[in-house]
This record gives structure tokens, C-alpha cells and sequence, in this order.
């Protein structure tokens, strides 16, 4: 019984400071149920990194509750919607010879959560993410690692929005 004691003392110092996992308390008004997210808009030259974006979001926010996703903007309690802002390319390492071995791709994007009944803002900000990815002398093998790198980027960019939207920093 004496061993209990500690236990009890921290699950109830746990309980009282407001504690709760990461994305699953949330802090969005009670009326905000179900979520519609836009397709993103791309102010880059890269192509389709809208489209990855978006079903990148829609996964994470579909797959983390408390919020139900919707297909249309007009059963919607909250609309989320965004903007590509940059992407970048750039070459971060070379060998002995200097060729490149290594690049660092960059995005940027800047998202706004609204409410849907009289569209007040709940939530806006911008987040960026960087994946390095090996250089490959074959263009086929170099967009292929390119396209992987995007594929980390948007992730991270997705479960980071996620959380900072459903823990509002």
C-alpha cells in the first residue's frame, strides 16, 4: 500500500494541471465538429505540390480525431485553408571532386482555420520543413529522390499543422 502512494500523487497532479495528449484535448471551440480543407494554392513554380499538400492534411486530420471530416465547404463547422508559399532546392554538400552529393528541400506553407458559420479566424499561421536527400548523376533516380524528399516534407508539415491547430500555439 505504501508504494501506491507516489503513484496516486502524481496521477493526481497529472489530472489536475489540465494535462492531456498532444492533439487530443484541443483547444477549438465546442462548436467546431467537422472540418472541410480546400485544396492549397501553389504560389511556387514546382507543380503539384498543392495537390500533395492537401491529401497530406486531409490523411493527417482524417486519421487524429476529435474532428470528423467533411467533403463539402458547406457542412462544415471550420475551413481550412492554405497557400504553398516557397519551395526550394538548393545543393548543401559536395565531394573531393566538387560534385554535388547531397540537396536540402525547403517548403513553406501559410494556413488559415476558419469558422465556417461567420469566418473568423481560429487559427493562422506559418510552418516550414527541410529533408536532405542524395544527388544521383541519373535525372530519372534524382527526381525520384526529390519526389521522396517532398513526400517527408508535406508529412511533417501536415502532422505539424495538426498539432499546432489542435493544441492552439
Amino acid at each position: 500500500m505504501r508504494g501506491l502512494g507516489p503513484l496516486f500523487a502524481a496521477l493526481l497532479l497529472l489530472t489536475g494541471c489540465g494535462y492531456h495528449l498532444p492533439g487530443r484535448g484541443g483547444n477549438l471551440p465546442s462548436e467546431v465538429q467537422s472540418l472541410y480543407i480546400e485544396l492549397f494554392n501553389n504560389r511556387t513554380a514546382e507543380p503539384f505540390l498543392e495537390n500533395s499538400i492537401t491529401d497530406s492534411m486531409i490523411a493527417r486530420f482524417a486519421r487524429n480525431r476529435p474532428l470528423r471530416m467533411v467533403e463539402k465547404r458547406d457542412i462544415a463547422d471550420a475551413v481550412l485553408s492554405g497557400v504553398v508559399t516557397a519551395y526550394s532546392t538548393s545543393p548543401i554538400s559536395y565531394d573531393r571532386n566538387d560534385v554535388i552529393t547531397e540537396f536540402r528541400s525547403t517548403m513553406t506553407i501559410a494556413v488559415t482555420l476558419r469558422q465556417a458559420a461567420d469566418d473568423r479566424i481560429l487559427w493562422k499561421g506559418s510552418i516550414d520543413w527541410s529533408e536532405e536527400y542524395p544527388a544521383n548523376l541519373d535525372k530519372g533516380v534524382q527526381e525520384d529522390n526529390e519526389a521522396a524528399a517532398i513526400a517527408v516534407i508535406v508529412d511533417h508539415l501536415a502532422q505539424e499543422l495538426y498539432f499546432r491547430i489542435m493544441e492552439n500555439f
